[in-house]
């Protein structure tokens, strides 16, 4: 892997080098609808800008861990790429206290974003009082997806909360005990990451979920916290017990899959799979009490020694209008920040209602992917709730997380989500 890696920077430093009045630019998005959703506004970017040659190099890794590396290494060299993908929070301060990007305050000012973003947009990519990346595309993190043939031989309804999570977990084992009501696919070990998420927050609402992943709780004394991982611990036994050795699509992609929770990509893997929504599945936020809008947001940087600082600053301001954003959107299945995108212009009704919680729900980073908690923290954090999976002892699980934030530091990593207005 670390030879691997290496030549990645190998190959990405090439690159650098030999643009020149062109944008080289860095993503993950590689494959599927992602991939078609990047070709899309690269047209539309040339449409714009003939006379700007795009020179990209995509990185392999859904989250973007091998871009990370790779970035790292060329930033660390003075040879950065124009323009690269980055996730907002904690994921983009690591760039930044690096000192490896140049604010862009000016292109904020410029396109007017503060009129047509939600103020948490800029707070999740401002630092020491400047902005450091522009907002081009968003995910919601809370979906609960559910298998609607079942749920209509059943005769239930999709939960709400915690409380009618387990109780309809209950039943369907119980009318139903070939099946495993929750599915997961830890393979992808971040997925049980959103199943917890969502339990928090039903039990404890968004103030405690903020101050737990930014080390404002006392893990081990806080009765919320507590509950909510009681919960967790009552539902381990409705979840498929194999899940180690799938994938979070392989789960779906199960006929006998009857419940999973899940950020709205999902969505994306239903439709390209020819499952039909309102027929083969459906989806409801979760938890829907309270409603929360779990947020996670790719952006694009300005690395300071961009060798073509102006093709990348009108890479900026593009990605930032709201048609670009509405047509890349469409395509990779999340919703656009800009709020002169139409709700209309989105053909599911998942992410309809996705975009008309963005402007009116309670909006709260995703832990997912180091956005609100630092990914140093995530990747132990990870492995603590899946073993808690297979061992659901709450008093070592709380003390495994308590040990993993003070050996992280997660509380002095995370003073700038509530130091930045």
């Amino acid at each position: 892997m670390r030879k691997f890696v290496t030549l990645l920077i190998l190959i990405a430093a090439m690159l650098v080098v030999s643009a020149s009045e062109k944008l080289v630019i860095y993503h993950w998005w590689t494959a599927g609808g992602e991939r078609q959703a990047i070709d899309k506004l690269f047209e539309l970017f040339k449409k714009a800008y003939p006379d700007i040659e795009i020179v990209e190099n995509p990185i392999v890794g859904g989250g973007g861990t091998t871009l990370r590396t790779v970035l790292m290494g060329l930033l660390a060299a003075g040879m950065p790429p124009d323009t690269f993908q980055s996730l907002s929070g904690a994921d983009l301060k690591n760039y930044v206290d690096g000192g490896y990007l140049a604010p862009v305050d000016d292109i904020w000012k410029e396109q007017n974003l503060d009129e047509n973003f939600p103020p948490l947009m800029k707070k999740m990519v401002t630092f020491n009082g400047h902005v450091y990346a522009i907002p081009m595309s968003i995910h919601r993190a809370n979906w609960l997806l559910y298998n609607k043939k079942i749920f209509d031989e059943l005769n239930i309804q999709p939960p709400k909360n915690v409380e009618e999570l387990l109780e309809v977990a209950k039943t369907i084992k119980q009318k139903r005990p070939d099946l495993w009501p929750i599915t997961l696919g830890t393979r992808d070990k971040f997925t049980v990451v959103f199943l917890f998420d969502t339990i928090l927050l039903s039990v404890g609402g968004p103030d405690i979920y903020e101050k737990f992943y930014t080390g404002q709780l006392d893990v081990k004394s806080e009765p919320l916290l507590r509950k909510a991982f009681e919960y967790f611990a009552e539902l381990v036994p409705y979840i498929y017990p194999y899940h180690s050795a799938q994938t979070w699509d392989q789960a779906l992609g199960r006929k006998d899959w009857v419940m999973m929770v899940i950020g709205d990509f999902a969505v994306g893997y239903m439709i390209a799979t020819g499952k039909k929504y309102g027929v083969d599945w459906g989806a409801v936020p979760f938890p829907a009490e309270p409603n929360v809008f779990l947020m996670i947001v790719d952006t694009f940087t300005l690395p300071k020694k961009a060798k073509n600082v102006d093709a990348a600053r009108k890479w900026l301001k593009f990605i930032a209008e709201p048609e670009p954003e509405k047509e890349f959107t469409i395509i990779k299945g999340s919703i656009a920040p800009h709020k002169l995108v139409p709700v209309e212009a989105y053909p599911d009704e998942v992410r309809r209602i996705d975009i008309r919680d963005f402007r009116n729900a309670r909006i709260v980073p995703s832990s997912i992917h180091g956005v609100l908690a630092p990914e140093s923290f995530l990747s132990e954090y990870q492995d603590i709730l899946v073993n808690f999976l297979y061992s659901p002892d709450i008093d070592r699980v709380l003390n495994q997380i308590d040990n993993a934030m003070k050996f992280y530091k997660v509380k002095e990593n995370s003073m700038w989500y509530w130091q930045t207005k």
